[in-house]
């Protein structure tokens, strides 16, 4: 079987021997539609977003009697699956709508499992299935979780409907029972028999709505096609990518980049941005903040759109997130949009106030003998119980300290924001560092260090590089990537040979997720604090990570799109297909290496 990427004229493929849970991905308006060779997961298929909440639709589509599956192909705008008889082409047309096209006529399979995303009511759903107008009609009702007693699907086509069929059929779902994510079972329903060249699906709560808009996307389904592509190829036409495609190093941050637009959220006149799909499609503020800078890196209007929503929502909330690390994030991401020039003088004043306000906070409620401190499970590492005073929490203070010297004018202020910055440098390097490693936590309750080699250490050198000079980070990195090193080009998220440490990935259950899985998105962050310290000291595990987080974006969980991590013992992507920090810091590592 073959993964090909079609990028322009340029084409990528990879030979496997076995497709796993790998399958291809598309978004759109809060929905996405995720195909492989067979449905491995229930959070496969087409999902819309119907009355505030992603319903799934549809489990599977496809050709009766397709024989010998040759290939996946992702086209950006659209995605194909590939058989030695026939080929199917997929895109995502309008909100809620499915467009599908098959080379050689054919009749077609379809299978609904219409519920909420995360719940699993009894196989048994109420369907109705009928012919209406040259539509076929289907109304899943009163199931329970639905946000409306009614969910219909309209299908148009050029379709000759062999009958009304009202047929069960069951589905295994290998890839869930790998992730230890119950049911691994379910039955999906097949309404009708159809043979068709072209169909489209729309979903909805309104039947003459939704059978209106499936017959007119039919009705311009050319116009629709062309749109997708102008859309995609308008996107993409930047002079860094068209019409010269110079590697696969292009195609993968194309992907990224297309991987972390599925997942920006419009309504009303906010945008923002999910933490994954299929099933991070929550809004969650450390995520987003993390993530802005590799948005801003070919949205700019997209990242600070998204900087300002959140932004209003810290003044909202008094000042401070839920999160030890929110608001450190948002202001690493201000000082970094504010050296690109993105604010203006009145918004920088805004700006300056708001992180005055914050640190007050801070100080007030977040501060032990002046080091940075949180309660449990407040850490990105949220698994954990992390209490005290976090290595990552520390620089981020500090560079808050920092940015807020620089953005006032006051002398006063200016030297009242020095002070805490260098008073916290001398009691952070007393309590952290030993010389030769970096601290992961100190509990201040029992005056005990934690000196657990974490990846952590990478995140403070990444957020507040001045905290150790080059010589002295050079020496804790070398400690931490004896304990932390992935031959495959990762990082655990302990040290391997602390009794913690799972070598394998225990999926749903957490059990690896913060002590022993390779999280992507810190792999990118180590890569640019090892370049930014000693590139070319470190050069080997920065190709090793900038190798292995471009192949997981071209051939790892959901095609052109980054995961969320990786089992460490060996390169096995896995938890969420689509994760947008790991997306938008292949970014940040593309742009290090001016790729």
């Amino acid at each position: 079987m073959e993964l090909i990427h079609n990028f322009g004229k340029k084409t990528i493929i990879k030979t496997v021997n076995d497709l796993g849970g790998r399958g291809l991905m598309l978004g759109r308006a809060g929905g996405y539609l995720w195909i492989g060779k067979n449905p491995a997961s229930r959070y496969q298929g087409w999902f819309c977003q119907i009355g505030g909440r992603l319903i799934k639709i549809i489990d599977d589509i496809r050709p009766v009697g397709a024989a010998g599956f040759l290939a996946l192909e992702n086209d950006f705008w659209r995605v194909k699956r590939i058989w030695e008889n026939n080929r199917e082409s997929f895109f995502l047309p309008a909100q809620n709508c499915l467009a599908y096209e098959i080379e050689k006529p054919a009749e077609i399979s379809f299978f609904l499992d219409i519920k909420e995303s995360y719940k699993n009511p009894d196989a048994e759903q109420h369907y109705a299935v009928w012919e209406e107008d040259g539509l076929i009609l289907a109304v899943c009702r009163q199931i329970s979780g639905l946000p409306l007693p009614e969910i219909f699907l309209a299908v148009a086509g050029d379709f000759k409907i062999s009958k009304i069929t009202n047929e069960w059929a069951d589905r295994d779902y290998e890839w869930d029972k790998k992730r230890a994510s119950p049911p691994f079972c379910r039955r999906a329903f097949r309404p009708a028999a159809v043979s068709a060249s072209r169909l489209v699906f729309a979903a909805g709560g309104d039947k003459e709505e939704t059978a209106a808009r499936a017959g007119r996307i039919l009705n311009d389904f050319e116009a629709e096609k062309s749109k997708k592509r102008t859309e995609f190829l308008n996107n993409y036409r930047a002079k860094v990518f068209w019409p010269v495609l110079p590697d696969k190093t292009a195609v993968a941050k194309a992907a990224a980049k297309n991987a972390l637009r599925m997942l920006v959220k419009t309504e009303k006149d906010s945008l923002s941005l999910r933490a994954g799909w299929p099933w991070f499609f929550q809004i969650w503020q450390r995520d987003e903040a993390v993530s802005l800078k590799g948005l801003a890196e070919f949205d700019r209007t997209a990242a600070t759109t998204v900087f300002w929503r959140q932004f209003k929502e810290l003044k909202k909330n008094k000042y401070h997130f839920d999160t030890a690390d929110g608001a450190g994030w948002l202001f690493s991401r201000a000082a970094e949009f504010l050296k690109k020039n993105f604010f203006d003088g009145e918004e920088k004043r805004e700006i300056a106030d708001a992180l005055e306000r914050a640190i007050g906070w801070q100080l007030r409620y977040r501060t032990r003998g002046g080091l940075a401190v949180n309660t449990d499970e407040k850490t990105w590492m949220d698994s954990l119980e992390r209490p005290g005073a976090c290595v990552e929490i520390q620089a981020q203070r500090l560079a808050m300290y920092d940015l807020a010297r620089r953005l006032t004018d006051d002398p006063e202020k200016k030297e009242y924001y020095s002070q805490l910055k260098d008073g916290l440098e001398i009691i952070a390097r007393k309590t952290f560092f030993d010389t030769q490693n970096l601290a992961d936590r100190f509990d201040v309750e029992k005056n005990k260090h934690d000196f657990t080699c974490r990846p952590n250490l990478f995140l403070a050198a990444y957020i507040y590089p001045d905290l150790l000079e080059k010589s002295e980070w050079r020496v804790v990195f070398e400690n931490a990537l004896a304990k932390l090193w992935l031959d495959w080009g990762g990082l655990a998220t302990i040290d391997k040979n602390d009794p913690r440490f799972c070598p394998q990935s225990t999926g749903e259950n957490a059990k690896s997720y913060h002590n022993g899985d390779s999280w992507f998105w810190i792999n990118n962050i180590a890569a640019i604090a090892m370049r930014r310290i000693a590139g070319g000291y470190f050069k080997h595990y920065i190709e090793k990570i900038f190798v292995a987080s471009r192949h997981d974006i071209l051939w790892g969980g959901a095609l052109g799109c980054a995961s969320e991590i990786s089992s460490a013992q060996s390169f096995d992507p896995a938890g969420c297909p689509n994760q947008a920090w790991s997306n938008a810091t292949f970014l940040e590592l593309c742009r290090e290496f001016k790729k």
